[in-house]
C-alpha cells in the first residue's frame, strides 16, 4: 500500500510540523503552539547560531598556537630573511643596489603580516569596529613609506608611491582578477558605482590644481604661487577626508548590507568561508598586537634603508622605480589575495581589495600626507607630475566604464593590464623631476 501524499495529509493535519532543513530560509510555525511566530523562532535560531559561532570564536589560541599561525601565515615568510641582510648591507654602506633589493624583498612579507595581525586584531571587534580598523590599517605601508619621505624632504617619492600605488590597484590588480576570474563575471552594481564616484571625486582634487599651476603661473608675481596652491591644496585635503569618514559610515553602518555577502547566514557554518566579514580566529590578541607593532617597526627601517638607496641608483630610472616597482612590492601579498580570490569566483571581495584600496589611499592616505605635511613644514600639496596626473584621470575613467554597471569580463582586463604595461614602458625613461612651480622645483628650501 503506498503512503498518502503530503498533500492528503495537509487536510488531516491543520497545521504540519516540517523538520528544518539546511536549504529552508525559515523555521516552520509549530501546531502545538500557535503564539510562536515564525519570526520569534528565526530570533531564536538566529540567537543560538550566533552564541554558538561567539563560542567558536572566543576560544582564542594560546600564545606559541598564534605565533605558529603568523609564522605560518603565507610562504611569503621565507622573505623575512632579507631584513637582516638589508639592514647589514646598509650599515656596512654596500652596493646601494643591493641594499634596495634585500630591503624590497623584505617589505613583502612585512606587508602580509601587517594585513593579518590587522585582520586578526579586528575580528576580536563588532563587523563594524573591524571594518573600521581594517580601512585604518589598511595602508601601513603606504603611510610608512610617505611618512619617511616626507622625514627626508623627497617629496616626488611620496607623490610618485601613492600616485603608483592608484594605478597599480585600480589597473594591474583589477585587471589581472578580471583576467582570471569567471568568463561572465558580476559584483554589487551599487558598490562599484559609489566606488567609481568617489575616485572621480579625489581625481577631480588633483587634476584642478595641476591645471591652476599653469594657469596661475603668469598671473601672479613670482613666488605668491605655491603658497596658493597649497592653501588650495590643504583645503582640498580636508574636504576629501571629511568625504571619506562619511564613505565609512556609508560602508560600515547605514549601508553595510550592500558589503555583506548575504549568503553567509546557514545555520552550520561559523568558519572564515561564510563569516567573511567575522574571519576564523588564528592569534589570540595580545599576540596580533604584538605583530602589528614590531612588524610597524620593522618596515619602518626597512622602508628608511629602501629610500636611502634610491640616491645610488641610476637617476634616469628613479621615477620609474617610485612609480612602479615600490607600489608593487608594498602591496605583493594583497594584490595576490585579490587575484587568488578572483579565480574563486568572488569578484565583491576582488573588487574590495583593489579598487576600496584605492579609495582608501585617495580620499585618506593622501590628504593625509598633505596636512601632516603642512604640521612638519613641508611643501606637499595635491599638485602632482601633470603627466602623472592624466595617466591618473584616464586610468580612473577606464576602470569606471569597466566596472559601473556590476559586469565585467577577461576581456577587460586585458584592457586594464595592457594600459598598466603602457604605463610602465612611458615611464622608463623619464627623468626624475618634481613638480615645477612658476619655474622653481617644489622642495623644503621653496
Amino acid at each position: 500500500m503506498t503512503e498518502p501524499s503530503s498533500h492528503s495529509i495537509s487536510h488531516v493535519l491543520p497545521e504540519p510540523t516540517r523538520t528544518l532543513t539546511e536549504d529552508d530560509d525559515e523555521p516552520p510555525s509549530s501546531g502545538t503552539s500557535s503564539s510562536t511566530s515564525h519570526g520569534d523562532q528565526v530570533t531564536d535560531l538566529g540567537d543560538k547560531e550566533q552564541g554558538e559561532c561567539e563560542l567558536v570564536r572566543d576560544s582564542a589560541p594560546s600564545h606559541f598556537a598564534s605565533l605558529l599561525s603568523a609564522l605560518r601565515y603565507t610562504p611569503l615568510n621565507v622573505l623575512l630573511l632579507c631584513i637582516p641582510v638589508s639592514w647589514a648591507l646598509h650599515y656596512a654602506a654596500q652596493s646601494a643596489t643591493l641594499i634596495f633589493v634585500f630591503s624590497a624583498l623584505g617589505i613583502v612579507p612585512l606587508a602580509a603580516l601587517l594585513g593579518f595581525g590587522t585582520e586578526q586584531a579586528a575580528a576580536r571587534t563588532s563587523a563594524s569596529v573591524g571594518g573600521l580598523l581594517n580601512a585604518t590599517l589598511g595602508n601601513v605601508v603606504e603611510m610608512i613609506i610617505g611618512g619617511v619621505g616626507l622625514q627626508k624632504c623627497d617629496l616626488e617619492l611620496v607623490q610618485s608611491s601613492l600616485l603608483g600605488g592608484l594605478l597599480s590597484n585600480l589597473l594591474l590588480v583589477l585587471g589581472m582578477a578580471f583576467l582570471v576570474g569567471p568568463a561572465e563575471q558580476e559584483f554589487h552594481p551599487m558598490v562599484a558605482q559609489v566606488n567609481s564616484s568617489l575616485m572621480m571625486a579625489a581625481v577631480a582634487a588633483m587634476v584642478v590644481p595641476a591645471i591652476l599651476n599653469g594657469y596661475l603661473e603668469e598671473r601672479l608675481p613670482q613666488g605668491e604661487e605655491l603658497g596658493v596652491l597649497l592653501e588650495l591644496s590643504r583645503v582640498s585635503s580636508v574636504v576629501l577626508i571629511l568625504v571619506y569618514c562619511v564613505y565609512l559610515y556609508f560602508q560600515f553602518f547605514s549601508h553595510k548590507h550592500f558589503y555583506v555577502d548575504g549568503r553567509a547566514h546557514r545555520k552550520d557554518s561559523c568558519d572564515s568561508e561564510t563569516l567573511p566579514s567575522r574571519p576564523k580566529i588564528k592569534m589570540n590578541l595580545p599576540v596580533s598586537l604584538l605583530i602589528l607593532v614590531l612588524c610597524t617597526v620593522l618596515a619602518y627601517f626597512t622602508v628608511e634603508h629602501l629610500v636611502s638607496s634610491l640616491d645610488g641608483l641610476a637617476s634616469s630610472h628613479r621615477a620609474w622605480i617610485t612609480l612602479i616597482i615600490i607600489p608593487i612590492i608594498s602591496n605583493a601579498a594583497e594584490h595576490t589575495t585579490a587575484v587568488v580570490v578572483a579565480r574563486k569566483g568572488k569578484l565583491d571581495l576582488a573588487m574590495h581589495v583593489a579598487v576600496g584600496s584605492s579609495v582608501q589611499i585617495a580620499l585618506g592616505v593622501i590628504p593625509g600626507l598633505v596636512l601632516v605635511a603642512w604640521g612638519m613644514g613641508r611643501p606637499l600639496g595635491m599638485v602632482f607630475d601633470p603627466v602623472q596626473t592624466v595617466v591618473l584621470f584616464f586610468a580612473v575613467l577606464l576602470v569606471k566604464f569597466a566596472i559601473e554597471d556590476g559586469r565585467s569580463h577577461y576581456l577587460s582586463g586585458v584592457v586594464l593590464v595592457a594600459v598598466y604595461t603602457l604605463v610602465a614602458v612611458w615611464f622608463w625613461d623619464v627623468p626624475d623631476s618634481g613638480v615645477v612651480v612658476q619655474g622653481v622645483e617644489v622642495g623644503c628650501g621653496a
